[in-house]
C-alpha cells in the first residue's frame, strides 16, 4: 500500500493514457527521440533507421502516456506488444535476429506479451516535494502500473522483457519478479538481459505496491471507457471479446474499491 502523498501524486497530478490519436502518437516519438538519442548516444535521424521511435510493432500494441497534468506535458512512455493468432508479426521483439532462441516453451499459449520502449523524460516539471531522483523513480514505478493494469485487462499467460539488469534489481524491489530466460545481449551497445514472468505471478505479488492505484485507473476506465472501446474497434488485431472491462466494471458495482485480486483475475485462476 503506498502513502497518501505518492497515491495523490500518481493518480492526482500525474494520469495515464491509452494512446489512440494521432497526437498522442506524435508525442510517443518525440519522448522516444529525446530520451533515446540521449540513451544510445545517436541521432534521432539514426534511431529512425533502426525503427526504434517507431515500426511495424507499435501497431501491434498497447502504448501508453504519462501525463502531467497541471501542464497538460507528457513526460514519459511504455509499449506493451502483443501476440495473438491474428497478429502480422508472430515473433516477439527479443526473438529477432536470433538474440533470444531458446523460450519455445515459454511460447505456446497466445496471447503473448512483451514489454518495451520504456521510456521518461530527463526535465519533469519541479516538484516542491521530491527530488528529481525521487520523482524520476515514482513515475517509472507509474509507468509499471500501466503495464500492470493492461495485463488485467488483457489477459495473457507469459509476459516478457529485456532490461539492464540495474532496472530488473529496481523492480524487484517493487515485487515485480521477473526471471532471467538467458544470456546477456547486445541493444545498441548497451548489455541488457531477457526475463520472462507468468502473468498470475506477477499480478499476485505487486498487489500490496500496486493494487491501490490499479484500483484507482480500472475504475476511472469503467467511467469513462469510450476511448479505449474506440482503439479496441479500430484495432484489426483485437476484439472485444479479447477484453476483461465489462467484466471487470460489473465487479466494482458489485464489490465496491476493494473487490478482490482473485475476482480481477477471473474465477478460473488458480491459487
Amino acid at each position: 500500500m503506498q502513502n497518501e502523498q505518492v497515491i495523490n501524486l500518481l493518480t492526482k497530478e500525474y494520469s495515464i493514457i491509452l494512446a489512440t490519436t494521432p497526437q498522442h502518437f506524435q508525442s510517443v516519438k518525440k519522448i522516444r527521440k529525446e530520451v533515446f538519442s540521449s540513451k544510445y548516444d545517436m541521432s534521432p535521424n539514426q534511431l529512425e533507421s533502426i525503427g526504434f521511435i517507431y515500426n511495424q510493432e507499435d501497431k501491434q500494441s498497447f502504448i501508453y502516456l504519462l501525463k502531467h497534468n497541471q501542464t497538460n506535458k507528457y513526460v514519459g512512455t511504455v509499449r506493451i506488444f502483443f501476440i495473438n493468432n491474428k497478429t502480422d508479426v508472430q515473433q516477439l521483439p527479443m526473438q529477432k535476429n536470433g538474440r533470444v532462441r531458446d523460450i519455445d516453451l515459454l511460447i505456446k499459449t497466445l496471447p503473448l506479451i512483451e514489454i518495451s520502449r520504456a521510456a521518461l523524460i530527463q526535465n519533469l516539471p519541479h516538484h516542491k516535494k521530491y527530488s528529481r531522483l525521487q520523482l524520476s523513480a515514482l513515475l517509472t514505478f507509474r509507468l509499471r502500473i500501466a503495464t500492470r493494469i493492461n495485463f488485467l485487462l488483457y489477459p495473457c499467460k507469459m509476459i516478457f522483457s529485456i532490461m539492464e539488469p540495474s532496472l530488473q534489481r529496481i523492480l524487484k524491489k517493487q515485487k515485480v519478479n521477473f526471471e532471467p530466460i538467458g544470456d546477456f545481449v547486445d541493444s545498441c551497445g548497451i548489455k541488457k538481459i531477457p526475463f520472462a514472468i507468468q502473468r498470475e505471478k506477477l499480478l499476485q505479488d505487486t498487489e500490496e505496491t500496486m493494487g491501490t492505484i490499479t484500483r484507482h485507473y480500472l475504475k476511472e476506465l469503467c467511467q469513462n471507457p469510450d476511448s479505449f472501446w474506440e482503439f479496441i474497434d479500430n484495432n484489426p488485431y483485437l476484439e472485444r471479446s479479447d477484453i476483461q472491462l465489462d467484466r471487470i466494471c460489473q465487479l466494482f458495482k458489485e464489490y465496491g474499491d476493494d473487490v478482490d485480486l482473485s475476482l480481477l483475475l477471473g474465477e478460473d485462476t488458480v491459487f
